[in-house]
């Protein structure tokens, strides 16, 4: 902790003015006294080395943030909460007019004194003085150029009267958010975006990029489970499918075989068919997302298949030939989840044909593009444009994906990792933030549809080593937003307070284009560590990775899921049993009021292996609840399939056979001896809890509360076999076997 100078504490008490103490390590705001709001900030949030530091209009975020960190004897480091490059002089020979920059490794040129100043018209405000002086023997201190955004900030010689106040600045203590991607980051960015935008969607007259962002409210509850944004959904849905339908009327109905864009219908089929597979049902009986999905899929499929087998992207002109990744690749995609929905493989083969094609004339295997269009002529197919986009990018790579869980058909996989390759390599800068499609009215909203398929890249195949790159993105996003919350899509630049572009384009009514960053927020996942997860610790159950119909209930300390009704579900991808062999899983849960609870445990889908069913006992406590299951090892997807409803889930881990059982959070041990038994087994707790077996067939047959210390329990009349034995203790849950001899 770094303390004011005594020469300083002894000014403050003879002027009557007192001071907050400037912290090492905290974060602080450091505005100018002289522009208002203007805080110290970096352009548009950049990371480079040696970026210019300016003054911008106070939008509360980290790279207007800056840490203190003690350097010397009343000097601090002040460094960018976001870049983490400290504030810096620009020369190695400091004098007036010089400009200050973001640097790393510099000490040198980045130390400076805070000099309180005694005006109580200005609380907490300081001079910033550089440590060094100028070559003339003066003293330089910090203050911007000017008073609109983008002016640079200066060292200046010490400026007196009036004057001064250019050099005045208040430095105020502030909590801010991590430099990560958090579930408060997420929820800053959608009210944002809700505030000014979602209104005009619940009211607009268009089509594909509606579709669209209803598509990233369906990313926000599938990442969230938070039950806002499902009512969301559903109440721009219901506009969506609103009559009269068509071009510049109020809705677009449930038939829209009056669109001559296939590639629209594409869009609004996913945003209807990934709706059923989360909800179910729509709270307004005539509207069935399902039947809704697959009678414009299969009118659109119907219209647009060319003679080669690839689709046309627009109706018009007849007879045109002419094919688009546009449309193909999100008609891939939405058969794949047709498929899911219907249990009609069918729709997976048009996926598969469709694929194949888009990859033999639209594709690069060698480098992983995906090009924009082209048409047959005289049955020769020439690509027309070569242009390269995240819309493309991202439909191509979610296509690979669906297909390669499907069949497994390790070109796939290839492809996937090669789209994502050149995605990364050619289409961001130099710290992986995208740098294209970043204004136009489609443009606008190409990059959240990249986002969502590099959430499923990194989810479905156990990728923490991309979280990073995600998150990168969404933070770039975040910290470029303008003082309202809103994000452009052009999330590499600085959302403008008057909502213009530097290119001139007004995103200040264009909900679509300031929807992407919502989307990089929600699909970039918040932990790398929670891509893989190790069996035989504590999972959350929050922590999903796919999910039906639930509600996280969330406070400020706790996360549970709740809405638990028959045929919910939470999938939680990559669950790692090691060389281990699970033979039991141990949930908490809070049971309620209602009977015939009931929680599955498939392995690799919903349909996949019953591993075993826990029955969730009635009432307002939390209680473990134990579940044995066959022995299990590698690594798998749990599906936790829920029957019944009115309970909540806390957590789940498995457990496993051992015959010393030590707690993983605790240095307590459980022991259990001897193994065989004959007549008498041991079991030596540190603290009171209660005891269940079970025999081979997962029935229980003993049950009873232990205090602290060797209980033995008779099993002289236990028929000769294995037995599982669970203890249930404030410390935590164990299992284990024995065998009966």
């Amino acid at each position: 902790m770094k303390h004011l100078s005594l020469a300083v504490l002894f000014f403050l008490f003879t002027t009557g003015t007192s001071f907050a103490e400037i912290i090492s390590g905290k974060a602080y705001k450091i505005n100018s006294c002289y522009t208002g709001n203007k805080s110290l900030s970096t352009p548009n949030a950049s990371l480079a080395e040696s970026a210019d530091v300016i003054a911008w209009t106070e939008t509360n975020v980290p790279a207007q943030r800056w840490i203190a960190s003690e350097a010397a004897d009343n000097l601090f480091f002040l460094t960018n909460a976001y870049s983490e490059k400290a504030l810096s002089e620009s020369m190695t020979r400091p004098k007036a007019g010089d400009k200050l920059v973001q640097k790393s490794n510099n000490p040198t040129y980045s130390q400076w004194e805070l000099l309180p100043v005694a005006n109580e018209a200005f609380p907490d405000a300081y001079y910033l003085r550089f440590s060094l002086q100028s070559t003339g023997g003066d003293d330089l201190y910090l203050e911007f150029d000017g008073n609109t955004d983008g002016s640079p900030a200066l060292l200046q010689t010490k400026r007196t009267g009036a004057d001064s106040l250019r050099q005045m600045w208040t430095v105020v203590a502030e909590d801010i958010l991590p430099n990560r991607v958090t579930e408060a980051l997420r929820d800053s960015v959608m009210q944002g975006w809700k505030k000014r935008y979602f209104n005009a969607l619940k009211t607009s007259t268009g089509f594909w990029g509606e579709a669209e962002m209803l598509e990233t409210i369906l990313d926000a509850y599938e990442t969230t489970g938070k039950q806002e944004y499902k009512s969301m959904f559903e109440e721009a849905y219901e506009h969506f499918v609103s009559y009269p339908a068509g071009w510049g009327q109020p809705g677009n109905g449930q038939d829209w075989r009056w669109n001559n864009y296939n590639d629209d219908i594409a869009w609004a089929v996913l945003a209807s068919v990934r709706a059923y597979l989360m909800f179910g049902q729509h709270p307004n009986s005539g509207i069935n997302y399902l039947n809704i999905a697959r009678n414009n899929y299969d009118w659109m499929y119907a219209r647009a298949l060319l003679s080669s087998g690839m689709l046309r992207w627009n109706q018009d002109p007849s007879g045109n030939q002419g094919s688009n990744s546009c449309i193909n690749g999100p008609a891939e995609v939405a058969a794949c989840y047709l498929a899911i929905a219907t249990g009609d493989d069918a729709y997976y083969e048009k996926a598969k044909d469709l694929y194949a094609l888009q990859r033999r004339w639209l594709y690069d295997p060698n480098t992983g593009k995906v090009f924009d269009s082209g048409s047959w002529s005289n049955n020769v197919f020439t690509v027309g444009n070569s242009w390269v986009s995240t819309y493309n990018q991202g439909t191509f790579l979610g296509a690979a994906l669906m297909l390669y869980n499907r069949y497994g058909t390790a070109q796939y996989l290839t492809d996937a990792h090669k789209i994502v390759e050149w995605t990364r390599n050619d289409l961001c800068n130099t710290y992986g933030v995208i740098r294209v499609c970043g204004s136009g009215d489609d443009l606008q909203g190409f990059k959240g549809i990249l986002m969502r398929y590099l959430r499923r890249y990194v989810v479905d195949l156990g990728l923490p080593d991309k979280v990073q790159w995600l998150q990168r993105n969404a933070l770039q996003a975040y910290n470029n937003r303008n003082s309202q919350g809103v994000i452009w899509t052009a999330w590499w630049e600085k959302a403008a307070e008057n909502f213009v572009f530097s290119d001139g384009y007004n995103f200040a009514d264009r909900p679509f284009g300031c929807s992407t960053a919502v989307s990089a927020a929600f699909n970039a996942p918040t932990d790398e560590n929670r891509i893989i997860k190790n069996a035989f610790e504590t999972i959350e159950a929050e922590h999903f990775d796919y999910l039906k119909g639930i509600y996280v209930e969330r406070t400020d300390t706790s996360a549970v899921v709740g809405n638990i009704s028959t045929d919910y579900f939470t999938a939680y991808n990559h669950v790692d049993f090691g060389d281990g062999q699970a033979t039991g899983v141990t949930f908490l849960a809070q049971g309620g009021r209602q009977t015939g609870k009931q929680i599955e445990v498939h392995l690799d889908s919903l349909s996949g292996e019953l591993l075993c069913t826990a029955e969730i006992p009635t009432g307002t406590d939390w209680v473990a609840v134990d579940c044995p299951i066959a022995p299990i090892g590698g690594r798998h997807n749990i599906y936790l399939l829920y029957r019944g409803g009115g309970f909540k889930l806390d957590n789940f881990r498995f457990t496993k056979e051992t015959t010393g059982i030590a707690n993983p959070q605790s240095p307590s041990q459980i022991k259990i001896y001897p193994n065989p038994a004959t007549s008498g087994l041991n079991v030596n707790l540190p603290c009171t809890g209660r005891l269940q077996v079970y025999n081979s067939l997962g029935k229980e047959i003993d049950s009873l509360h232990l205090s602290a210390g060797i209980t033995t329990l008779n099993v002289r009349n236990y028929h000769s076999g294995v037995y599982l034995v669970n203890v249930i203790t404030a410390e935590g849950a164990f299992s284990g076997k024995f065998l009966k001899e």
